[in-house]
């Protein structure tokens, strides 16, 4: 197989990535926000945490600071455009991003943050360590609660049979999704 070098700044990253692209919820009871998060992962299974990065000046921090939770809404393909449009703009310019992008507020169980119900998965999460980053903030959480639409997910993991299509950005305007799951043969 011939491979080419590449910069490891600003592209290397892209290698590892595309992940899922969520979009996180937060809010305090009177007020809400939304905004699109690439920098995702799972960090442990029992108790389940993950972690999402976040920069310090967007318009959601500050919920997430005073209120040490946020929701994580898994997109399918059919909300990409309200995917987009959550990361490109802002809670300070567009006061209702539920609204703004035909999105419809879903109660979670123990979060003050709605979720986001078009969403295939939602998971509740209470912040457990902040790791400052700079501008950044990695946020390690704590999963408090998980709904998954049932026809796309069976046998504890993602079910592709029913046209899921989970949506992994590629940078910029690009997305890709996730189809169909591949079983190796064994060895």
């Amino acid at each position: 197989m011939n491979k080419i070098t590449i910069e490891s700044a600003p592209n290397g990253y892209r290698l590892i990535n595309p992940g899922a692209v969520v979009i996180i919820s937060v809010g305090d009871g009177s007020q809400d926000n939304l905004f699109s998060v690439t920098w995702n992962m799972p960090l442990r299974r029992d108790p389940g945490m993950l972690a999402i990065l976040s920069g310090k000046r967007h318009y959601s921090y500050p919920f997430i600071e005073r209120t040490g939770e946020f929701g994580v809404n898994i997109p399918g393909a059919e909300i990409v455009d309200a995917v987009l449009g959550c990361g490109r703009t802002t809670g300070s310019k567009v006061p209702d991003k539920f609204e703004r992008f035909g999105l419809t507020r879903r109660k979670a169980d123990t979060i003050k943050a709605p979720l986001v119900n078009e969403a295939v998965g939602n998971l509740e999460c209470r912040v457990c360590q902040v790791v400052d980053m700079g501008a950044s903030s990695l946020l390690i959480a704590q999963i408090l609660a998980a709904h998954v639409a049932e026809d796309h997910f069976k046998d504890g993991g993602w079910c592709y049979d029913n046209g899921l299509e989970l949506v992994h950005h590629l940078g910029g305007d690009k997305f890709a999704v996730s189809t169909r799951e591949i079983t190796p043969n064994k060895v």
